[in-house]
């Protein structure tokens, strides 16, 4: 389960870099029926696990990814859309507000196009690993 605190945090960063690059980052599990005629960005979060750290431990940790699908029309060339994603990765590795208590960023991961791929968009994949952690209170 990804935490709302990860989910809010990084659809911010995410939307203020797009913003500057003149992109909207749309959540990919919103209904959207807009006919698209320039470039965009869905936002999807993954778990890949959650639990506390120890036995008898408070602290619960939530590692996952969040993935930003920067999708492009077909035809109009990989550096443009390289430099974006690039720009965007920054916002997680350099992050201009203080991360939340307990939220870490680590390493990230770019997955390329698939050239083989049909229709008129190409996503170009950046995926950004975190790190959780937050107090589980006692339940009496």
């Amino acid at each position: 389960m990804t935490s709302p605190v990860v989910w809010q945090d990084a659809f911010d960063r995410s939307t203020a870099a797009a913003a500057a690059l003149g992109l909207t980052v749309r959540d990919a599990l919103a209904q959207d029926r807009d006919q698209n005629t320039g470039s965009w960005i869905y936002f999807e979060t993954a778990s890949a696990s959650s639990g506390r750290l120890g036995v008898g431990e408070l602290v619960d940790e939530e590692t996952g990814q969040i993935w930003l699908h920067l999708m492009v029309r077909r035809g109009t060339g990989a550096i443009d859309a390289i430099t974006k994603r690039k720009a965007l990765s920054v916002a997680f590795r350099v992050p201009v507000a203080p991360l939340p208590a307990g939220l870490f960023y680590d390493d990230q991961g770019f997955d390329p196009p698939d050239a083989d791929q049909t229709g008129n968009w190409v996503r170009f994949s950046l995926m950004v690993d975190y790190r959780y952690q937050d107090i589980v209170l006692p339940t009496s």
